[in-house]
């Protein structure tokens, strides 16, 4: 089935020439350029945050989506090797070829480890129009491979999956050290590499600043903690007493209209 696809694939491509050059860039390790850039790109939204700060976990997250792209490549490496599938130009000669013949075995493809990788970190990021752009490209790398001779379907397609995992699976324990190192970061004098200290703000002097005296206003005051720690609840005897050696409101008011 794989081979029998690949052959439909490269038919196909003998017969649409004007793809030629698109795909061949496609195929080429130089289209991993765009998912940098989209990477890029959604840092900077993080980073400035609509210029009214900096989204920590957002960049904690991309962070993880580059290491997740490396260690997916690291991963496929041994699974190359242990697999060890010949390219299929190898096992048919006559198979058009658009591009240098990459050495090597083909499964799971490299580039396409690297593309999902990618595209499944910015979907993890909540950058759900780079992550969209990102997925696209990463498909049309995974097809460009096939077109241009220098993979099997299902080594395109084994790569995605494998990048994708990893970057996915992986996920729930990365991101919590990463998140406290950039929360950190923030809190340093380095704080300027992750968005110049727009983070982490004191709340400025408001209605609440300076509460009016419960008394005067009716208000409620909301204690400190320090002032927590000072306050001694009386038992229910002194409470008593209390209340029945002050004045009634009646006759305090009645007090003061005679004078």
């Amino acid at each position: 089935m794989d081979k029998r696809l690949y052959l439909d694939v490269n038919r196909l491509a003998t017969r649409t020439a004007w793809a030629h050059g698109a795909v061949a860039f496609l195929a080429r390790p130089s289209a991993l350029a765009i998912l940098a850039v989209l990477l890029v790109l959604a840092m900077v939204r993080a980073r400035t945050g609509g210029l009214g700060g900096s989204d920590l976990d957002q960049m904690a997250a991309l962070l993880w989506t580059v290491i997740a792209s490396g260690l997916a490549l690291a991963v496929s490496l041994p699974v190359v090797h242990l697999v060890g599938r010949a390219r299929p130009f190898v096992a048919m000669p006559q198979a058009t070829v658009l591009i240098s013949r990459p050495t090597g075995f083909g499964f799971p493809d490299e580039h396409a480890v690297i593309a999902g990788a990618v595209a499944a970190g910015l979907w993890l990021c909540r950058a759900w129009l780079i992550a969209a752009l990102a997925t696209l490209w990463a498909v049309l790398i995974a097809f460009a491979g096939v077109y241009a001779g220098t993979a099997y379907p299902g080594d395109a397609l084994a790569g995605l999956l494998l990048g994708a995992l990893v970057s996915l699976v992986l996920y729930p324990f990365a991101i919590v050290l990463l998140r406290a190192l950039l929360h950190a970061v923030a809190q340093s004098p380095l704080k300027v590499l992750v968005g110049g200290g727009h983070h982490g703000r004191t709340v400025g002097s408001g209605p609440a600043a300076h509460p009016e005296p419960v008394g005067e206003s009716g208000a409620v005051r909301i204690l400190s903690s320090n002032e927590v720690a000072t306050v001694r609840i009386l038992p229910r005897e002194e409470t008593d007493a209390a209340a029945a050696a002050s004045p009634p409101a009646h006759e305090t008011g009645s007090s003061t209209a005679g004078y």
